[in-house]
């Protein structure tokens, strides 16, 4: 494989958080996310960078209803939290993106499908069910999925590339039957056998200190399903965060794309939308930083930016 640079963009709007913070609060911590979103967009526009959003299913829908039991999407099968034990739609207000923005995203779609730089539409499944834990039954997951592709069909997309939750992996050959080529598997880092609060502070000092992140070979979990791990998430500036420098953030990133060069390996960059909602023109500034040393890197040569998708498909095409 050719030195590969990835950035993989985690977009779930309210969805990744409704479990734990409510709307008025998350709406209030995160102002102008579609604002974000937009000039997250003209940024990759301007440099000519693709990337692989993964959008929780949901969101390319412009409205949704209740059914006539009076439950949002009751065709689905529900998870079984030991740590969530409310109905997994009962927050979904079954409205529209003009009166409930935080819940659709149909806009979204089209601003990623607009673009001029070659973007992906990927998934982050359809209402962020947390797939590696034990209350995820195979028939959520399995249903979860299938409302993924249904919704991104009726937009004439069809999706190869899958984010975990949380980043909480399971139900791989799932993934495989309903097409997917591809996933984002845990960035490999050194601290992550480290247990909760230890594993914490681990990724605070590994941050603060800029340490090279990793690289890695796509591996095939299973015949036809790539893992294309994560190298890096592009730390936000919230609390104790806002401390470590701008440099650093920006150093590390760039330790990954030369050590990708230098190793033949792949650099994958990740992170939401919503890590730019603080602080934003700082935290675009760093984006822009690192997305500049990579076309630099591409226009000597030395290093190929791609989607996860296109990655997959030429892996897949090389094996056969």
């Amino acid at each position: 494989m050719r030195p590969t640079f990835i950035v993989s963009i985690d977009e779930e709007l309210i969805w990744g958080s409704f479990d734990h913070t409510p709307a008025l609060r998350f709406e209030r911590e995160n102002p102008d996310l579609r604002g974000v979103f937009r000039e997250l967009v003209s940024l990759f526009d301007e440099l000519r960078v693709p990337a692989t959003w993964a959008l929780v299913g949901h969101l390319f829908l412009a409205s949704c209803a209740r059914g006539e039991d009076g439950r949002a999407h009751g065709d689905l099968a529900r998870p079984r939290y030991r740590w969530f034990e409310r109905d997994w739609f009962g927050a979904d207000p079954c409205t529209d993106r003009d009166r409930d923005p935080l819940w659709y995203g149909d806009d979204l779609v089209d601003a990623v499908l607009s673009a001029r730089a070659g973007h992906e539409v990927g998934c982050h499944s359809f209402s962020h069910l947390v797939y590696g834990d034990a209350g995820c039954s195979a028939r959520a997951a399995a249903d979860d999925l299938r409302a993924c592709v249904e919704s991104a069909r009726t937009r004439g997309i069809t999706l190869r590339s899958f984010v975990f939750p949380r980043n909480s992996e399971g139900h791989h050959a799932l993934l495989r039957d309903n097409g997917f080529l591809c996933y984002r598997g845990e960035d490999p880092t050194w601290f992550r056998p480290l247990p909760g609060t230890l594993k914490r502070s681990g990724h605070l000092i590994d941050q603060a200190t800029a340490l090279s992140p990793p690289v890695s070979e796509p591996n095939e979990q299973l015949a036809g399903l790539w893992n294309l791990p994560g190298s890096m998430l592009l730390l936000h500036r919230r609390g104790v965060r806002r401390f470590i420098p701008i440099a650093a953030r920006i150093r590390k990133a760039r330790l990954g794309l030369e050590r990708a060069v230098r190793e033949g390996k792949l650099f994958h960059l990740w992170f939401h939308p919503f890590n730019f909602a603080v602080d934003r023109a700082a935290m675009m500034s760093v984006l822009r930083a690192v997305l500049t040393h990579a076309v630099e890197l591409r226009e000597r040569g030395r290093l190929d930016i791609r989607t996860m998708g296109d990655l997959a498909a030429e892996l897949a095409g090389g094996r056969a």
